[in-house]
Order: C-alpha cells, then sequence, then structure tokens
C-alpha cells in the first residue's frame, strides 16, 4: 500500500481544523498564481496584473477602464498606465467614450485577443492534465465544495 493512499485515508478518518484548511487553501492559491503567472510569461510576457486587466475583454468589447480597474482589484491610475503598456505593445487599443469624453474605452486588438485565446488554452490544458488525477465523482464533489467555499468566503467579507 502506498504512502499517499494511507495518508489520504488517514485524513479521511479524522476532522481537520481552520488551520490545516487555511494551510491548504494558500497552498492552492500560491499553485494557481505561479502556473497562472508562469503561462502568462511564456505566452506574450504578460504579468499576473495585466492578464487579469485582460480578462473581462475576452467576452465584451469597449470597457471602461474604472470598470477594468474594479474587476482586476487595482486602483483607476495603475490600471491606466498597465493599459498604456499593453497599448504600446499593441495588445489593447483605447479610446474616448462619444457619449462622454472624460471616460476612456478599451478593447483587445486582433493581437491581442490572439494572445489572451493563447494565454487561457494553455492555462486550460495545465489545469486539465492536474484535473485528470480525479476521478469523475471526486471532480464533481471538489466543483460543489469549490463553489462552496468562495461563496462563503465571499459572504464572510461582508
Amino acid at each position: 500500500m502506498s504512502n499517499k493512499g494511507n495518508t489520504e485515508r488517514a485524513a479521511q478518518r479524522r476532522d481537520v481544523g481552520a488551520e490545516e484548511i487555511a494551510q491548504a487553501a494558500d497552498a492552492l492559491f500560491v499553485a494557481m498564481r505561479r502556473a497562472r503567472s508562469a503561462g502568462a510569461e511564456n505566452v506574450g510576457g504578460l504579468s499576473l496584473a495585466q492578464v487579469a486587466l485582460l480578462d473581462p475583454l475576452a467576452s465584451e468589447q469597449d470597457i471602461p477602464v474604472g470598470r477594468l480597474a474594479g474587476s482586476a482589484d487595482v486602483s483607476v491610475p495603475t490600471a491606466t498606465r498597465m493599459l498604456q503598456q499593453l497599448e504600446a505593445k499593441g495588445i489593447v487599443a483605447r479610446r474616448r467614450s462619444p457619449e462622454d469624453e472624460r471616460r476612456v474605452l478599451v478593447r483587445l486588438t486582433a493581437e491581442g485577443a490572439e494572445l489572451l485565446a493563447a494565454l487561457r488554452a494553455r492555462l486550460r490544458d495545465r489545469q486539465t492534465h492536474a484535473y485528470e488525477a480525479f476521478t469523475p465523482a471526486e471532480r464533481v464533489q471538489l466543483v460543489t465544495l469549490l463553489r462552496r467555499l468562495a461563496d462563503l468566503v465571499s459572504d464572510s467579507g461582508d
């Protein structure tokens, strides 16, 4: 019998405390951030913050800078600086809103859309490879528990 199997069975027989759950969650978040960051650097040399800023543009164009900043959890001045860098690389295009000249709208260029699609595909491939280590039943349970945990963590911040 493998040591991993023994450890898993021992963990199932005992209850785990908040500290152990927090450590496991932290390890997962760090691993996911590293994987996402490595993927971004290998596809286009983008930072993780830049990818977070671009993500909403994959499904919608002409998004105001303020909304992009909020979704990436950065300040508007920081988002503006990052978008200037991304525009210089030909990844995004910015323009003034025709309805309100104070608002700047952002969209992906064709090159930016290709880059973001490649980045997302690479990330999904890595995730799929990792998830294949779970049985179908474990994957269903994992999705259920992760969504529940996300909801609980979000609710606890109120």
